[in-house]
Parts: C-alpha cells; structure tokens; sequence
C-alpha cells in the first residue's frame, strides 16, 4: 500500500512537473514566433522607409545639381520622330548622362530625368541592357506625379523585367508648371541581398534563444510569465517603431537564457538604430539623424545657454580620388576621414556625413575661438594622415566653413557654414573660414609651417 502511494505521489509530481514545463515552453515558444514575426516586419518596414528616404536624398541632389549648374526653365524640343533634346535656360543638357552615371557610380542607384512623360535622360540601360531613351512612363506614375505634383514611392515599379523601388520627384518651372520627373530607383533585388545577411540571423538566433529557454522549466511559472511579458511589450515598443524603448533592467540582468534574450532583443534594437542614424559606408551620423541632433543641441542653447559652433566641411578635389583611382579608393578615402572624425569628436560634439564627399561638424559647448582652435587640430590630423590605397601613399586636405551656433532657424546657421566653405573653395582651398576672418583665421596664415605642409601633402599625392 505504501508503494502505491508513493507511485500516486510520482505520478502527480511528474503532472505539476509536466504543467510547469508546459506553461514555460509554450510562452517561450509564441514569444519566438512574436520576436520573428516583429523582426521580420520591423526590419522591412524600417528597410523600406530608408530606401525611400536614401532615393528621395538622390532625387532632391540631382535636382538642386541642374538648378545650381544651368540656372532657367526646363523645355524640350524634338529633333526628329526618334529624337529629342532638353534644355534647362539656354544649356543644352542632353549629354549631361555622363554627370548622372558619376552619381549613379557614387551612390548604385538608377537616375532618369523625364520631359513630362518622356524619359530623355537615363542610367537604366546600364542596368537592364536595355535602350530606355525616350520611353514614356507608365500612365499612373504620371498622372500621379505631373498631374499630382506630388513625389511618389513605388516598391513594384517593373522596367524590362527588373523590379525596382522607385522614387518620382516633380520638376517644376518657374511659373509653377510641373513639366516633368525624376526618377530615382534601386533593383528590389539588390536591396534583398544587401539586407539578407541580417534577416538570416534574425530567426536563427530567435529560434536558439527559445530553445534554450524552453528548458527553463524549474523557475517559478509566474516569474517566467511576468518576465515574458516585459520583454513583449519591449518588443512591442520596437514593431511600433520606437527605437528608443527600454527594456526592463531586470530582464537583462538575469543569468539565464530569458536574460540572454532580452540582451539579444537589445542588440536587434541597437542593430535597427545603428541601420537607420549610422551611414553605411563612413559610420558617421546620418543628415536626417544629424539635423535631430543639432536641433537639440539648439535647445540645449536656447534653455541654458550652452554655446555651439556649426562646422561644413569639404574633401578637397575629392573627384580626382575616383577618376584616378577608381571608386573603391574614393569610398576608402571617406572611410578613413570618417575615422578620425569619429576618434576626435568624442567629448567634443559629433560628425554628420552631409552628403557625398560633404560633412558636417557640431562642436558642443564651444564658442567660436574654442571650435576654431579644436578644428585647426583636427584639420592637422586630416593633413598628417596618409591613406595607402594598393601602392599608393595619398594625402587629403579639407577646407572648412565654421561659424557661430546662435537662435536663428538651423537651416540658416547650416547655410551660413556652407557659404564659409564656398569662400574658402574660391580661396584656394585647405583653409579653415569663418564669418570673423577669411584669411587671417585660417590656417596658412597663421602656421609658419605652412609651405612645408604643403610640400608634405604634394609628396604624398
């Protein structure tokens, strides 16, 4: 009899045991398929709006490029059945595809400028082998964007067989009229490959971490539940598209694999940010991550008085790197610099890749002579820095605007910097410029050491 009782007693230990196992595992296992699914989505949804914002940047380039370079209005006139040509003023840009193949070469995206709904200038044959001179749009994306006025984004846009995400952008002439579009597209399946890598390991580590989970069956279930549930609403937060969500310092605190998941959850977190603030190919701070930056560093001025200086900063002859070289040494080039701006601005501000061979420096809690001072160090380090590319010693030089942050619109501080900049690219380049001075405070004028400098850097190129 006593034997008995002690099976019963087995049998109902192995039951609670079983139950307990049981509201362990199948939680674990839905908060798996949860964290896919919400990473899945999470990180095309993300994907998707960096796309559309990395072709939109292109597109608004390409335009400000043609209104800068042939100041009139656009117009067309139409050479044979077979032929056209397009104006901007009095410039004939017809053969300006070479300048849209250099930016296509500088950013891999297909570049197309239509004359209504006439596409006169294009990079896609590059891609799809294809002739697309003079093809006409497809109905819909023209109505919507010259009848519209409005920029559109399509994820399914199918040119000779290639689906591309594709930008349109309106151009508009003086007298307000929408006369045509730029097109700005990227192959779908190139942004797949270059996305794959990190959407591979999205279900596999998933998919260990609950594994390893499950066999947490000895924690209290409540416990377990409770710790779930924190780390769901976290996640949550992400597939919401708050990046900046906590996660409850008790999940990752714990030893155990539920703390191990929540560490990983944090670093899916970590990775999407590092995706959308960080720039891809230099690591520095993205222009639309860098403008919320010095908005707050803005305030931070506004509220308490905390002094900034506003810097623009220019590769010197950057082009000469990519014509001579090639392309892959051009992109080392930002690398490097990027490098030290990353290693310098510590504790001292930060960098923004502004665009192309273009950044953009905030020096926090500084006033003009301060940020002057701290520049021309970091222009020293510019200078002393040799870039070796296969059997080649290069040397870069900069030429900085820097100027005073103050209350007025950023976009006008930002101006201000980059007209600094103009002047000292007038003024021979390899200069520090600011509002105060534009040859006294710049660097030649004040370092003995110039000529030799100057000797040092031709050496090296």
């Amino acid at each position: 009899m006593a034997k008995e009782e002690n099976k019963t007693n087995k049998k109902v230990k192995r039951g609670l045991k079983h139950k307990l196992r049981v509201m362990t595992i199948v939680p674990i296992i839905l908060m798996g398929i949860v964290v896919t699914i919400l990473s899945y989505s999470v990180f095309t949804r993300v994907i998707q709006k960096e796309v559309r914002r990395n072709l939109s940047n292109v597109a608004e380039f390409v335009e400000a490029y043609y209104d800068s370079v042939y100041p009139g209005d656009y117009r067309a006139e139409k050479i044979s059945d077979t032929e056209y040509k397009l104006y901007k003023g009095d410039a004939d840009i017809s053969d300006t595809e070479n300048v849209l193949a250099s930016f296509k070469g500088d950013t891999g995206v297909d570049i197309s400028v239509f004359f209504l709904d006439i596409r006169m200038l294009t990079t896609i044959g590059e891609t799809t082998g294809a002739d697309a001179h003079y093809t006409i749009s497809n109905k819909m994306v023209s109505d919507a964007v010259i009848n519209g006025r409005s920029e559109q984004f399509y994820n399914n846009i199918i040119i000779d067989g290639t689906k591309f995400f594709i930008i349109y952008k309106p151009l508009m002439n003086s007298d307000g009229k929408c006369i045509g579009m730029i097109s700005v597209g990227k192959p779908t399946d190139q942004v797949e490959k270059e996305s794959s890598g990190s959407l591979f390991w999205i279900p596999i580590v998933t998919l260990i971490m609950t594994l390893i989970a499950a066999w947490i069956s000895f924690y209290p279930a409540r416990s377990l539940v409770d710790a779930i549930n924190k780390e769901k609403k976290f996640l949550n937060e992400i597939s919401k598209g708050n990046l900046n969500a906590e996660i409850d310092k008790e999940i990752t605190d714990r030893q155990d694999e539920l703390g191990d998941m929540g560490r990983f959850s944090r670093g899916v977190q970590k990775f999407l940010r590092e995706m959308i603030e960080r720039d891809t190919l230099t690591r520095l701070y993205t222009r639309r991550v860098g403008a919320s930056k010095i908005a707050y560093t803005q305030s931070q001025y506004n509220q308490a008085g905390v002094k900034y200086c506003v810097c623009m900063g220019d590769i010197d002859f950057f082009k000469k790197f990519n014509d001579t070289y090639g392309h892959d040494c051009g992109d080392l080039v930002l690398r490097d610099i990027a490098s030290i701006f990353n290693e310098y601005m510590l504790g001292k501000g930060f960098a923004v890749r502004w665009g192309g061979e273009e950044f953009l420096i905030i020096f926090e809690d500084a006033d003009l002579d301060k940020a002057f001072g701290l520049l021309k160090v970091l222009r020293q380090k510019v200078l002393d820095h040799v870039i070796e590319y296969e059997s080649n010693k290069l040397g870069v030089t900069m030429t900085f605007g820097l100027t005073q942050g103050d209350m007025r619109d950023i976009d006008d501080i930002v101006k201000e910097a980059d007209e600094l900049l103009y002047i000292g690219k007038q003024n021979g380049r390899n200069r520090i410029v600011t509002p105060n001075e534009t040859t006294a405070l710049t660097p030649e004028s004040d370092d003995p050491d110039y000529e030799k400098e100057l000797s040092q850097i031709r050496e090296k190129e």
